[in-house]
């Protein structure tokens, strides 16, 4: 067999193997993706046996998000304090509290992210209130979850509050909310807590799959005798812990809603989050 027919026999062999470990993956992978189907079509059947229906609009599918350790600047702080309140004088409180003073308002700002923002009068009008709420988050570096989580601002009068959750990469942030007060169309304050200001990637993932939460969650309602009957939407977000020194973690959550309220579960560990 001269050296032509050597390679090509050899080609051809290996064009064999190829196809025969992409058949091997192809089978295994859709394998995989039906005995995950199973199990979470068997969580939700579990679910309906006990009272919980499962809307059809809920996402189901496996995602996975990894922690972000947070941490607060207090010179970029300051340009997002002046992008507001116009050209600032700072005051520190000590306990790592900084007062910012400016022409358009005031405001304090802690380094466990707690905010608080008293404008003057005249300053930020608005005939939207979500969207004039939307852009100052902006103006303060943060983004924000598109829907508010309430809005009590009466439409005619333009009175009121509305809150909005912070995010981090597109992912909502549960216990980051602020508190945007409208009074006769003008903004006027703005309370809560926000997003620290650096986020890098942390070690851990989340790693509880989306059969094992739904369990984790029928355990809970059982265990703790809570009352509910439909699940309407299932998010992996992020929970933010902060010390005062302005040093913190994103952690990733599970974050399930019901028609009577909303559960939070590790996404690492499995336990119930305490979400405040």
């Amino acid at each position: 067999m001269d050296s032509i027919k050597v390679k090509n026999f050899i080609i051809v062999v290996l064009l064999i193997v190829n196809t025969v470990l992409l058949s091997v993956f192809a089978a295994d992978t859709v394998r995989e993706k039906s005995m995950d189907s199973s199990a979470v079509e068997g969580a939700v059947a579990i679910l309906a046996q006990n009272g919980i229906t499962v809307a059809e609009d809920v996402d189901l599918s496996e995602r996975q998000i990894v922690s972000m350790l947070v941490t607060r600047d207090t010179q970029l702080e300051e340009r997002m304090a002046a992008n507001v309140l116009g050209s600032v004088s700072v005051r520190d409180q000590g306990g790592n509290i900084l007062l910012y003073f400016g022409p358009r308002g005031e405001a304090s700002f802690r380094g466990t992210g707690s905010v608080e923002m008293n404008l003057h009068a005249g300053e930020y009008t608005a005939t939207d209130p979500v969207e004039a709420a939307r852009s100052f988050a902006r103006e303060l570096g943060l983004d924000t979850v598109r829907e508010p989580v309430s809005n009590n601002v009466d439409a005619e009068t333009l009175e009121g509050t509305l809150e909005l959750c912070c995010s981090c990469n597109g992912v909502r942030v549960v216990n980051c909310t602020l508190s945007f007060t409208f009074a006769g169309g003008e903004l006027l304050g703005v309370y809560g807590t926000r997003l620290l200001d650096n986020a890098t990637q942390g070690q851990r993932a989340s790693s509880i799959d989306v059969p094992t939460v739904l369990m984790r969650f029928l355990q809970i309602v059982l265990d703790r005798g809570r009352i509910c009957s439909s699940l309407n939407a299932l998010e992996l977000c992020y929970s933010m812990t902060a010390n005062a020194a302005g040093e913190g973690e994103l952690v990733p959550i599970w974050r399930i809603e019901t028609d009577t309220g909303e559960f939070y579960i590790n996404a690492m560990t499995g336990l119930e989050e305490p979400v405040s």
